[in-house]
């Protein structure tokens, strides 16, 4: 019997991200409904990857033990210094910032397993030819969140190896795209899923991110921040989650910022703007990854 594992989804814990001027969150879904979701999006595994913190996968994990009994696995994807590294079956955090095989060190120190997610991308920090020199079980040959091909092409090629188990993540901050790439192993469960990438006999499997999704995502991202935005203003004294990136965001706000930023997302709101915005990105994440800029060494120039 096949099951489906994703191996990269991220929740509300995943901080912000930059874009210019701008910082948003990565992320505005709830962990528990990830966990949820997974059955209802045709996976029998998920790994939920919140970048730095392992918070969002350990409550994931422990409402599925205790209700619907999904395999949920604790993984983070750190911000190693030469790019991100993804540990699973994680049982503390790694700290951000460290050498790359120091990050491995310490995932292998927890009995855990070394991914390297979108290893060849130009637009988010990846390991590149690092992937040769360092202890990894899997690459993230199908991501489905790179839009463009270019990255997912040479993760593929360079998989020909057979150094690593091939896996497929949606690389998703919304639940309408869990479950968009998804790794194949045989067996259910996450110990038969370990088991099949410790054995490198996965399969990648999946599609890229409509754009409709993309869209929907930036506005969930924007309408949860507002949400927050007026609750802190009719209920300034309310219950303030201290790990949760967008609700300490907010309260971090002066009033007249929260004011500002409320008649800003009415721009947005604007249909042809949301649009925009995404087709936007999109071009540029096709413009960034159109050529490869590694060098023999696993190198980005101007990078490390």
């Amino acid at each position: 019997m096949a099951s489906r594992a994703d191996i990269h989804v991220h929740s509300k814990y995943s901080g912000l991200a930059r874009l210019g001027f701008l910082r948003f969150p990565e992320s505005v879904v709830d962990p528990i409904d990830i966990a949820k979701r997974t059955r209802a999006a045709g996976l029998d595994t998920v790994c939920i990857t919140d970048h730095n913190t392992i918070r969002g996968a350990l409550i994931a994990q422990k409402y599925a033990r205790e209700n619907n009994g999904v395999s949920v696995v604790v993984g983070e994807e750190i911000s190693a210094q030469e790019g991100e590294i993804i540990g699973l079956y994680l049982n503390e955090e790694i700290p951000r910032g460290l050498p790359a095989a120091e990050t491995v060190d310490r995932i292998r120190a927890q009995g855990g397993l070394v991914v390297a997610p979108h290893p060849f991308s130009n637009h988010v920090p990846a390991l590149g030819l690092l992937v040769d020199k360092l202890s990894i079980d899997g690459l993230e040959v199908f991501n489905a969140g790179h839009v463009d091909g270019f990255a997912n092409h040479r993760a593929l090629e360079h998989s020909q190896r057979g150094n690593w188990a091939r896996l497929g993540g949606s690389d998703s901050h919304t639940l309408d795209t869990l479950g968009c790439a998804y790794t194949e192993f045989d067996g259910s469960g996450e110990e038969d899923f370990r088991k099949a990438v410790l054995n490198k006999v996965t399969r990648a499997f999946g599609q890229r991110q409509p754009i409709e999704k993309a869209i929907k995502w930036t506005l969930e991202v924007v309408m949860e921040s507002d949400r927050q935005i007026v609750r802190s203003v009719l209920r300034p004294n309310h219950k303030v989650d201290p790990m949760d990136p967008v609700m300490m965001k907010v309260n971090d706000l002066p009033g007249h910022k929260k004011i500002a930023a409320l008649f800003a997302s009415l721009v947005f709101f604007t249909p042809p703007i949301s649009y925009i915005v995404v087709l936007f990105g999109e071009r540029r994440m096709r413009a960034l990854n159109a050529t490869p800029i590694h060098d023999q060494n696993g190198n980005k120039p101007g990078l490390f």
